[in-house]
């Protein structure tokens, strides 16, 4: 399966340390959070991936390359839009997928353990779906979530940071289908900023449901701010 990463955005949060070079390339224990995400698809056996570009966009194709010296292929795709929300880098890579592909969907500020991956990919036949922790203990993991609520059927019924009712929390791995642009041209249609949440959303009005797949207890990190770089660094060295 191809995987999409979104890698776009500056990283406002995360200033001064990227004034001068992109969020995804922001080191963690001697390497770049993108690259922990490479290696991790890899270990998956996921080695066909795109990679959604923005701010400061040559310095990750740099690094990168066409994937060759990590062992897999990679593309590009560049979002001059990115400030209009991560919508848009999805809307981008549409254009190096094939029609009614299904494909893994990953955020590039999110450190996640390879059994997400490859729970995700064993859960295949519900896509589309989504990777719900149930049962959140880590800081960066609870305190800017994007919540998500589960029905007693196992999907889920309504996702934003805002919700008052809620029984479990984004991971950002994603495996989507065409459900999700069709849901992105309506929701375009009234509003030019969107966010991969919106998409969602309009995927469940539009009932097309999504499914959660429980990773709870699995290990994985949003990493936003300073405080949640530090974090992860005593966790991950916790973890080894």
């Amino acid at each position: 399966m191809r995987a999409v990463i979104l890698a776009a955005g500056r990283g406002e949060r995360l200033l001064p340390l990227t004034k001068n070079y992109p969020k995804p390339l922001t080191p963690v224990l001697g390497k770049p959070l993108l690259e922990h995400i490479v290696e991790t698809l890899k270990e998956a056996m996921v080695k066909d991936i795109v990679i959604v570009t923005g701010y400061l966009n040559h310095f990750i194709q740099e690094y990168f390359g066409d994937g060759s010296k990590f062992h897999v292929k990679i593309r590009y795709a560049y979002n001059p839009v990115y400030k209009n929300g991560n919508g848009t880098s999805l809307k981008v890579a549409r254009e190096l997928l094939a029609e009614d592909e299904a494909f893994l969907l990953l955020m590039s500020d999110h450190l996640i353990d390879v059994d997400i991956v490859n729970k995700a990919l064993r859960n295949v036949d519900h896509k589309p779906l989504l990777c719900v922790d149930r049962q959140p203990h880590y800081s960066p993991q609870i305190k800017d979530a994007t919540r998500v609520l589960v029905n007693p059927e196992g999907y889920i019924i309504n996702i934003g940071k805002d919700i008052a009712h809620w029984n479990g929390v984004d991971t950002g791995v994603f495996i989507l289908d065409n459900n999700i642009f069709e849901a992105m041209e309506e929701t375009e249609k009234l509003s030019h900023f969107a966010t991969i949440t919106d998409y969602i959303k309009g995927m469940i009005t539009n009932g097309k449901p999504l499914w959660a797949c429980d990773v709870s207890r699995l290990f994985w990190l949003d990493i936003d701010t300073v405080d949640d770089l530090e974090s992860a660094k005593l966790i991950l060295r916790e973890e080894r």
